[in-house]
């Protein structure tokens, strides 16, 4: 699985690329996003709480992540005034289930109810680990998986935000040995 802090800021980047044009938008209008992007989680609490685990996690389902970005739209467009394009919400909400099939460990439901769980072979973001302060491999994972997030997500706003393509590809071309270092060593660890 792939750290909150992950889902979190694919959530808000979402958001900042929908309204990467708008300028004084309000904050709360980012809320949706990362609450489709870490919604998936929330069954966490049910084992935490109640001892139940479902399995397959079908919250981690494409079907569920669709539907999910529609109740959002529907719901929310006539009460917030904010920009909440659809493909944004819906991306936000995928990428919640992607993420976590990026890092290979565990089959993701990807078209629950319709088919078992989907892995790829070899993952390409590190597990988020045990959720502990003291856990060593917790924040190295978590500074390798930013490592390789970190320039991704920039990258999609900066594009959203009409930049030109020479500023986009300078600022690719500088960014690119250290993006690629991070995925050499996310891609090289044990798993």
């Amino acid at each position: 699985m792939s750290s909150i802090v992950a889902h979190a800021s694919a959530g808000l980047t979402m958001y900042l690329c929908c309204n990467a044009q708008q300028r004084g938008s309000s904050r709360w209008a980012a809320v949706p996003f990362v609450a489709l992007a870490v919604g998936p989680d929330l069954d966490y609490f049910a084992v935490w709480f109640f001892d139940y685990a479902a399995d397959p996690r079908f919250s981690h389902s494409l079907p569920l992540a669709v539907g999910a970005a529609l109740f959002v739209k529907l719901t929310l467009s006539r009460f917030v005034t904010a920009n909440l394009k659809l493909k944004w919400l819906l991306a936000a909400g995928i990428s919640h289930t992607l993420l976590d099939l990026l890092v290979g460990a565990h089959p993701v439901p990807l078209f629950w109810p319709l088919a078992g769980g989907v892995n790829i072979p070899a993952g390409v973001l590190p597990s988020a680990g045990s959720l502990a302060f003291d856990n060593f491999y917790l924040w190295r994972n978590l500074l390798i998986e930013l490592g390789v997030l970190g320039p991704v997500f920039a990258l999609l706003i900066a594009a959203s935000g009409r930049l030109r393509f020479r500023e986009l590809a300078g600022w690719t071309l500088l960014v690119l040995p250290a993006w690629a270092a991070f995925l050499t060593w996310s891609i090289a660890l044990a798993r």
